[in-house]
């Protein structure tokens, strides 16, 4: 055991990560290349459509365009054209359209542009906004080592979820990614306002905000919820001018019944690339297992019950205390939730980062994140998405969920450590 912690500790170096994250990013840049070079009538020499799941974003948008508004949600409408603009994909194959409609609305000018042209925009925007909050989150933690900087971006950029999920899969998770990283940047500068201004982009898929909107609540953070109501009214506002009353009142309808579609409903849907533990559990007993409900609720009432309490004890956490809260809220975003694809799950990328600069700065040890034993639950999360997908579909477990919980376990420990140390300190 001695042995293999000494050769992991040797890999988990500057050089080795930089080679193996490098070598995962050019080669997921060498795939989006031919999957351009070989897109033809919607098919690819990879058998799957360029852009992926942008093409129902695309199709969304273009109904906009089409002026057919009233029909944005038209499952049929949505189906016909998508296969209009992907002729030679499955016909069993759709997309359905299950955003508010301001996203369509914004994505419409890419809509006016050839399919490859504004996949390839969106592919540039994607990344754009994700290394930007990369970025943006190393000047607002105070990482002690300037010459990293380069090596942590790297590495978040190659993990798979990021790159191959979101990016190549033509997913919006970046946007959300985005959101939460100006909500952090937001916070630390004591700006709680416009820190709910940021989180409020994420109503444009509401199922981010299912655990965040009551622990606001819970903890009395009444300036960020307003923050949050105010880029609520806003979207809103796009939103009526875009489309009209009847279209968004028909948008709540068409959330419920996705998520009546998640838990066995008549659309289909890939469980086994969701991590929140409602699609886990539906994949472990079966859909329309009567355990399900009994057991998501009593697995999801600890961490809930435990971030509950943290959130209310500390209503307004020091500096330090409040990104450990904020860190592990993160972690347990993906999980404690309805449907939670592994595309958004980069949320957690934040989450690590958060939890390796306050190891790094509190240790004395010259390799801090090896010492502490840390290094090895990221090593695994990054790891896992590689093959935790396919493992899930055969068995019903998700090896990448279990680990995600493990890691808001540690970090329920880092805190009560922290409490315990605090209280200490005053005593003294």
């Amino acid at each position: 055991m001695a042995f293999l912690r000494r050769f992991i500790d040797s890999r988990l170096q500057p050089p080795y990560l930089a080679a193996a994250s490098g070598a995962v990013v050019v080669v997921g840049l060498a795939l989006t290349v031919a999957l351009f070079a070989t897109s033809n009538r919607g098919r690819t020499a990879f058998g799957i459509p360029l852009g992926a799941d942008f093409a129902g974003f695309y199709v969304a948008a273009s109904i906009l365009n089409r002026g057919e508004t009233q029909q944005l949600y038209d499952r049929t409408l949505h189906h016909r054209l998508y296969h209009e603009l992907l002729p030679d994909e499955d016909s069993r194959e759709t997309i359905p359209y299950v955003h508010p409609p301001f996203v369509a609305g914004l994505l419409r000018p890419l809509a006016w542009l050839p399919y490859p042209l504004a996949v390839a925009i969106w592919l540039v925007i994607s990344a754009g906004l994700y290394i930007a909050t990369l970025r943006l989150l190393l000047k607002v933690l105070p990482w002690p080592n300037p010459n990293q900087k380069w090596l942590v971006v790297l590495l978040a950029v190659s993990f798979e979820p990021f790159l191959y999920e979101c990016w190549m899969g033509g997913q919006l998770s970046a946007i959300a990614f985005c959101s939460f990283g100006l909500c952090f940047a937001c916070l630390q500068r004591s700006r709680p306002i416009s820190a709910g201004m940021a989180l409020g982009i994420c109503f444009y898929k509401p199922t981010l905000l299912l655990l965040l909107l009551p622990l606001l609540v819970i903890g009395r953070r009444w300036r960020i919820l307003l923050g949050m109501s105010l880029m609520g009214l806003v979207l809103v506002a796009i939103s009526l001018l875009l489309v009209g009353w009847t279209v968004n009142v028909g948008y709540l309808n068409v959330l419920l019944s996705f998520q009546s579609s998640t838990s066995g409903g008549d659309l289909e849907i890939r469980t086994w690339k969701y991590v929140d533990i409602n699609n886990c559990l539906r994949l472990l007993l079966g859909p329309g297992s009567s355990l399900q409900l009994p057991l998501l609720v009593t697995i999801g009432a600890i961490p809930f019950g435990l971030l509950g309490w943290i959130w209310w004890k500390y209503p307004s956490p020091d500096e330090e205390c409040g990104r450990e809260i904020w860190s592990a809220t993160i972690t347990w975003i993906p999980v404690l939730n309805l449907y939670f694809g592994i595309y958004d799950s980069i949320l957690v990328v934040q989450s690590i980062w958060i939890v390796a600069t306050s190891l790094v700065l509190r240790s004395k040890s010259p390799t801090p994140l090896t010492s502490s034993g840390f290094a090895y639950l990221p090593l695994l999360i990054y790891a896992a998405p590689w093959f935790s997908q396919n493992l899930a579909n055969l068995t019903g477990l998700s090896v990448y969920t279990g680990l995600l919980i493990v890691l808001g376990t540690c970090q329920f420990r880092r805190i009560a450590a922290m409490r315990e140390e605090k209280e200490s300190v005053t005593c003294q």
